[in-house]
């Protein structure tokens, strides 16, 4: 165990293997098998203090870190902290295809993006097991009101607003309404942005995300932690010398910075109206109670667990079917859904029990969209 060092101040621990030379896939096989993961870099301060572990290395050292981009999406550490502090080395992260996971050089902390099967050094790092803040509560469930034209989620309204501004505009207009420019922190919350809005594949919007304060670590506006991203592929690139805000873009609303001085619409979030007493809970038109509504559809949420026939029987007998899932906005929105559950996994109507190795919709629909 003396090859782990501890930050005192966080209680991170950290392994620098710069001896064994390992394809950035191995070298993560190897943290795991020790109950650790490649390492991620969150902020200046453990930049500063994982320098102090590897300047005596030699100049061309370069460790595999966590970082890596998988083809449909940007930037992302593997074991799921945010990517939110920045400090590529200068003409990174290069654009050559291929180039997928990120080295950590060790005199200088900088960062590269390589093959992934280049054999080198590795970082492994065990963090604190802090609770993992990014869950929602349950307790978000109580019934509350948005004002007009917002649409509720966990305990805040939202609204897009679609005329443009310039980042620090759109910010005064969402004060101006009590809110405050969107802050998003799980794949819940993400989801709901996405599917339940009315988001459209062609929307370029700010959020809150920006590195004002400190260059290159992006903060939420509203002063939240930062515990998720969501970066389009390629992102965040940050080429200019200077700040930057994040859009919401694409198909998938994932996110990108961007000049704070386009005018773009924008997505503002808000606390709920004070209660009001003996508040009914929310009706969906069209629904039965209980019931929530997605494009023409209503859905109900199976509390029990059941097997997979007794689940489809359940649904039969309310006049339903097991869930289809069309596209990436039902995807989103039935994710959205679920993070208030404290159960781990639903069925949905997909299954080959009617005939094996060919899955079918139990409403018969045909297949248009998967996402194993």
């Amino acid at each position: 165990d003396n090859l782990w060092k501890t930050n005192p101040v966080t209680e991170t621990r950290y392994q620098i293997n710069s001896e064994s030379l390992l394809t950035w896939h191995q070298a993560r096989k190897s943290c795991q098998q020790q109950n650790a993961e490649l390492l991620s870099v969150t902020d200046r301060h453990e930049e500063m203090y994982l320098l102090g572990l590897t300047s005596d290395l030699g100049v061309n050292a370069k460790l595999w870190t966590g970082l890596f981009s998988a083809l449909d999406s940007g930037w992302q550490w593997i074991g799921g902290n945010p990517f939110r502090y920045l400090n590529w080395a200068p003409g990174n992260p290069s654009v050559e295809s291929g180039k997928m996971c990120g080295t950590f050089q060790g005199r200088n902390g900088k960062w590269e993006n390589k093959v992934c099967d280049q054999k080198l050094g590795y970082i492994c790092q065990k963090r604190n097991s802090s609770s993992d803040s990014s869950t929602i509560a349950s307790g978000d469930l109580k019934p509350f009101k948005c004002p007009r034209e917002w649409v509720a989620y966990a305990g805040h309204c939202y609204r897009i607003y679609r005329t443009p501004k310039i980042w620090k505009e759109a910010q005064s207009s969402c004060r101006k309404e009590d809110g405050e420019l969107a802050s998003i922190h799980n794949i819940e919350e993400y989801s709901f942005t996405v599917s339940q809005l009315g988001y459209k594949p062609d929307d370029e919007l700010w959020i809150g995300l920006n590195d004002f304060r400190v260059q290159m670590y992006f903060e939420w506006s509203d002063g939240t932690p930062v515990t998720y991203t969501k970066w389009h592929h390629g992102e965040p690139t940050h080429t200019r010398n200077k700040a930057d805000c994040v859009i919401m873009k694409g198909e998938d609303g994932s996110w990108a910075d961007s000049a704070c001085e386009t005018k773009l619409g924008y997505v503002c979030k808000r606390k709920p109206l004070a209660e009001e007493s003996g508040e009914a809970e929310v009706t969906y038109p069209g629904c039965q109670k209980g019931w929530m509504k997605h494009g023409y559809f209503c859905y109900s949420m199976g509390q029990l667990p059941a097997t997979f026939s007794d689940a489809k029987k359940i649904c039969e007998e309310n006049k339903g079917y097991l869930t289809t899932v069309t596209d990436r906005y039902e995807q989103a929105f039935l994710t959205s859904v679920i993070g208030f559950n404290p159960a781990k996994y639903f069925w949905i109507g997909l299954s080959d029990v009617e005939e094996q190795g060919t899955f079918r919709w139990a409403s018969g629909e045909a297949i248009t969209f998967t996402h194993w």
